[in-house]
């Protein structure tokens, strides 16, 4: 015997068919908005990984930039220390220039009437004078006038000596570099 089965609620089915084709639908859509969403989060995370980079990069130049920034101040402070050095030589060498300018104006008053300077050397911080004149007492003043000039110290006599009726004085002397007249 053969059953067959009658379907005496044919609407059901047709029911059960559109609850289906719904939720067929009601999937579809939440997928596709689950699709658009996760397409949206890429794209904004796409967006702020692009503007990490851009910063990223922005950082770098900076950094770079302030790199090279302050090499070039290094070089300058490099440069401008030397430049300094360079100016306090130059200022030591010309206040030492003026201090023997004024010493050699200063000679010729120290030095007597009937007196004359043969030889006049600069070595180091040393000069070496030596002068000679007809009067022994001249000799002397010069060699006194020497000694209490403000400028000059250890004063050393190397020679006095007399030939034919003239007299020779041969002294060395140190110089500081500074004295007020």
């Amino acid at each position: 015997m053969e059953l067959y089965q009658v379907n005496f609620l044919p609407w059901r089915q047709q029911q059960i068919k559109k609850k289906i084709r719904e939720f067929l639908l009601f999937c579809f859509v939440v997928c596709c908005s689950v699709i658009i969403a996760c397409i949206f989060l890429l794209l904004f995370q796409q967006i702020e990984i692009n503007d990490l980079k851009n910063r990223k990069h922005n950082s770098q130049l900076q950094y770079e930039q302030i790199q090279q920034l302050t090499l070039q101040i290094t070089a300058q402070q490099a440069q401008n220390n030397r430049l300094m050095n360079k100016k306090k030589q130059i200022d030591s060498i010309m206040e030492n220039n003026q201090f023997l300018l004024r010493l050699l104006q200063n000679l010729s008053t120290i030095t007597p009437p009937k007196s004359w300077l043969t030889n006049l050397q600069l070595m180091d911080n040393k000069i070496e004078i030596k002068a000679n004149s007809y009067d022994f007492q001249d000799i002397n003043s010069l060699s006194l006038q020497l000694k209490k000039h403000p400028g000059l110290s250890d004063i050393q006599l190397k020679k006095i000596s007399r030939m034919n009726q003239l007299n020779r004085l041969h002294l060395t002397a140190k110089y500081q570099g500074e004295f007020d007249e």
